[in-house]
């Protein structure tokens, strides 16, 4: 499940609205930190200017005792301090600078000509910047009180970007959502088309090129049953019509004086009877008929002992009496057919054999003839489709089976053609619900 929403167009298109507005937000936060960067830098830059320029003229002419005693009231905690070169000694100073602290440092050597020295202090209570300067050519240490210009992000921005994600995230679903729903509801109609349901008319809305692919879809669909519907007339209708001439050929063979070959004209005449009625068959299992309570057991039985009734060697194997909502009449001509397949083509003894399942009902037919080879099963349940050693020497239509494949996925079956103990099986199942 995980993995199909992953592979869905719906994600494909959230996840790119959301990494295009993720990238923007980032790209304005990392530029807008940048230019807050440069902003206090300039601002430390300005202050540490004017400290300098205020402590110059204000030590000009003052012999080093009172440049000492002028330094000690000047220098306050938590304001700009100047200390001795030496004073660093015994300090403890951060591996690296801060960005703010690099950017004023590398803008001082520009300015001085001259490269500059500097440290960065990080106290328990406060933060400083040591930086190396001359006043009145001595060598000071410069102590900035760095705790207004830590580099923190901004609260205020942060909050604005999540909520801005928030929301592109909701818009992106939304959106991904409008564009993908009209094509979901063209792949679900497919599905149903595919398995033989004719679908709604599906919604022609969306942007352009989806309401084209919903109205040639529409289109297609509606051909494709048109052409089913044409094709089940003609064949129902044909079918009808050649029922009649033939039951008078058959009336007028029987009404005649007996020949020698009368008995194969008959038979001749069955045949052709036998086919028509499979192309009738075949025409009727594309409709729906009304599902009703079937016991598929009496089902059973009652076609086996008709085919008993014929002289065909057909055993019924009732493991089980499994009940379930089916067309009655679609599944007894799929038992016939099977069996009538396994007198023409299988050998006896012919076995029916019923199971019940824990949510489906099981009906096999097992004959112990050749059976069909592996590589053409598949083939072999498509409509007109005979096998090359039968073609045109059975008198066989080829929709016996077409015509169990199709009952068995109006019921929403399984059909499987297999081999069980050197004998061949169509294994059929049938879900109950």
């Amino acid at each position: 499940m995980i993995r199909k929403l992953f592979g869905s167009l719906f994600f494909r298109l959230a996840l790119l609205v959301m990494t295009v507005v993720i990238a923007t937000q980032l790209f304005t936060i990392s530029l807008a930190n940048r230019e807050r960067h440069k902003l206090l830098e300039r601002q430390l830059y300005i202050q540490v200017l004017d400290t300098l320029s205020f402590l110059e003229n204000s030590m000009t002419g003052m012999d080093n005792e009172e440049k000492q005693n002028f330094l000690d009231s000047y220098n306050r905690p938590g304001l700009p301090s100047l200390l001795p070169f030496n004073a660093d000694q015994g300090q403890r100073f951060a591996d690296e600078l801060p960005p703010i602290g690099a950017m004023l440092t590398q803008r001082l050597s520009h300015d001085l000509n001259e490269p500059i020295q500097a440290h960065f202090a990080l106290r328990d209570d406060h933060s400083e910047l040591w930086v190396h300067v001359h006043v009145l050519g001595q060598p000071y240490w410069l102590v900035m009180p760095f705790g207004r210009y830590r580099d923190r992000m901004i609260t205020t921005m942060l909050q604005a970007s999540l909520l801005a994600g928030l929301f592109a995230t909701i818009l992106a679903s939304l959106f991904a959502w409008r564009i993908t729903r009209p094509i979901s509801r063209v792949v679900q109609a497919s599905r149903e088309l595919a398995s033989g349901e004719m679908p709604k008319q599906i919604p022609e809305t969306g942007p352009r090129e989806v309401q084209l692919l919903a109205h040639n879809f529409n289109s297609m669909a509606q051909a494709l049953d048109n052409a089913a519907r044409e094709r089940r007339l003609m064949l129902a209708g044909l079918s009808h019509d050649l029922r009649t001439p033939l039951t008078r050929l058959k009336l007028t063979l029987e009404m005649q004086e007996a020949s020698v070959d009368q008995h194969d004209m008959l038979s001749d005449i069955d045949e052709l009877s036998r086919i028509v009625r499979q192309f009738i068959d075949f025409a009727r299992a594309e409709e729906s008929n009304q599902m009703v309570p079937v016991a598929l057991a009496d089902l059973a039985s009652s076609v086996v002992a008709r085919f008993r009734r014929e002289g065909m060697d057909a055993r019924l194997d009732i493991r089980g009496e499994p009940e379930l909502q089916a067309d009655a009449l679609a599944l007894e001509r799929l038992l016939s057919n099977l069996l009538e397949n396994a007198r023409r083509y299988g050998q006896p003894p012919v076995v029916v054999r019923l199971e019940r399942g824990e949510n489906e009902a099981r009906l096999a037919v097992i004959d112990h003839g050749k059976g069909i080879p592996e590589a053409l099963r598949e083939t072999a349940l498509a409509p007109f489709e005979r096998l090359a050693e039968h073609r045109g020497t059975d008198g066989g239509s080829g929709l016996g089976l077409a015509i169990v494949s199709r009952v068995v996925k109006q019921h929403d079956g399984t059909l499987n053609l297999t081999e069980e103990d050197g004998a061949f099986k169509v294994d059929i199942r049938l879900p109950m619900a």
